[in-house]
């Protein structure tokens, strides 16, 4: 097979071809679907009904597009084949049993596949049409209410410590079903719509505009808005975070370990969350250098915010990231606030930005990890370790963990693995990696004064009310 041309993908999924009526699946026509759906006839000057009728013509058709036409050829003419010869030379009857059924009940779940069909026509995100995996969420809603109302209970079919699997008779888990799916999302087709990866000079003119305007910030309520976009950025980029997991970072954790992770040349941001099919919260340490090789601090920005959130706000734990009503704020409320930034970045600094890329095309979610993981590759990181690094968390979730342990035993831990790292580099006490070896900070002779918690450094700091 080589590439199909316009004309030819064209007439897929618009016609059914001989053979796919003996593909595995049951097949019957659009008026006994209709009945087997509705348990009545058509009435024909109905627009909804007629409107109807092509749902579900659409739905068998991509039931038949699930194959290709190779395979439905082949078997259609091996079955002819096989049937004719034995027929010249054996008595035999017919070994089939009579197509159709007698009873009238969609057991094939067509019914949600004409729904499924019509929710796909919604306005999506990125295109005027919703993608396949929004649309299958038509069918978990579905399999949810039925189980609830049929209180079915057939048996559990696997079960291990972590997943357990049991039997349904959900028109949604038969096989007709499965292949519509397929033949849908391969009539749609996936549109992916990555972030763009953000590169630490645009990193470093970001936080140059967020300097600007924090300088000519008129109170502590705009700074606050500057500090939580400057240090989620580079929380974010400096540890490979997710967007989703930057809000994590904890405040108690931050103040415990300032000072002794400071005297090492590193900010330990500490997340505390639970992951998805946990109960309960786990603290989970992320080292960063508190400058890195480019020249983007991270130290100064998270150190601006914690100021706020502790002597501002007057809170001694509690999230770092907090939004409006002063609960743990989401990536969502930053996101806008941040292509905002971008775009005045742009202004400042037109040419470390591409002109071809929109505003847009920025985000909190994956924009900073992409990049991080590219500036990673540039500088020849190996991509063991880059894997590693990005899967932190499905690692610390896997079968085995310990999500029991304190703060202070996970740092510990943190702190361990960190010098082996060290030690299995031959790196000596002027280099520090931690643990992320492309974030690389050469730590200086001059007296260590990282301490937030410091005596004399917090004196000053409530003098000129917001740190500088």
């Amino acid at each position: 097979m080589g590439f199909e041309v316009d004309d030819e993908a064209r007439k897929r999924f618009m016609h059914g071809r001989t053979g796919d009526h003996v593909m595995g699946v049951g097949f019957e026509c659009d008026v006994c679907n209709f009945r087997n759906i509705n348990k009545r006839d058509v009435v024909w000057n109905s627009e909804k009904d007629l409107n109807t009728l092509r749902y579900i013509r659409r739905a068998s058709l991509d039931v038949m597009w699930s194959r290709e036409s190779d395979t439905v050829r082949d078997n259609f003419r091996r079955m002819q084949k096989d049937w004719k010869s034995a027929q010249e030379e054996l008595t035999i009857g017919n070994v089939f049993p009579k197509m159709g059924r007698p009873e009238m009940e969609d057991k094939n779940g067509i019914g949600v596949a004409v729904v499924m069909l019509h929710t796909s026509k919604r306005k999506g995100r990125y295109g005027d049409h919703l993608q396949v995996e929004t649309i299958r969420k038509t069918a978990t809603w579905y399999m949810n209410a039925y189980t609830a109302i049929t209180e079915e209970d057939d048996g559990t079919l696997f079960a291990s410590d972590d997943k357990t699997m049991f039997a349904s008779s959900s028109p949604t888990r038969t096989k007709w079903f499965q292949r519509f799916q397929l033949g849908m999302k391969r009539r749609m087709g996936v549109t992916r719509k990555q972030d763009e990866a953000i590169n630490s000079e645009q990193i470093l003119a970001l936080l140059e505009t967020g300097e600007h305007y924090w300088k000519l910030a008129a109170d502590a309520q705009e700074k606050r808005g500057i500090a939580n976009i400057m240090a989620f950025v580079v929380i974010g980029y400096g540890a490979s975070l997710r967007g989703e997991e930057v809000p994590l970072a904890s405040i108690k954790g931050l103040n415990e370990f300032w000072k002794e992770s400071m005297s090492r040349g590193l900010l330990m941001v500490t997340l505390r969350g639970k992951f998805k099919g946990e109960d309960n919260l786990r603290w989970h340490l992320v080292p960063i250098v508190d400058v890195t090789s480019s020249g983007i601090q991270v130290k100064k920005w998270v150190r601006r915010l914690l100021f706020i959130r502790c002597h501002v706000d007057g809170v001694e734990e509690g999230p770092l990231f907090v939004n409006e009503a002063g609960k743990q704020a989401r990536l969502s409320d930053y996101n806008s606030d941040f292509q905002m930034f971008i775009k005045q970045a742009r202004e400042r600094h037109p040419n470390v930005f591409s002109s071809k890329v929109e505003v847009e095309d920025y985000n909190l979610r994956r924009s900073l990890r992409r990049g991080s993981t590219t500036q990673a590759h540039n500088n020849g990181v190996p991509a063991s370790t880059i894997e590693l690094i990005n899967r932190w968390r499905k690692k610390e979730a896997a079968k085995g963990a310990e999500p029991g342990l304190a703060m202070r035993q996970v740092y510990t831990q943190a702190l361990s693995a960190l010098e082996t790292t060290l030690r299995s580099r031959g790196s000596n006490s002027e280099w520090l990696t931690a643990r992320r070896p492309w974030l690389v900070y050469q730590v200086s002779n001059r007296p260590q004064t990282h301490c937030f918690n410091d005596h004399q450094q917090m004196e000053r700091e409530k003098r000129v009310n917001i740190p500088i």
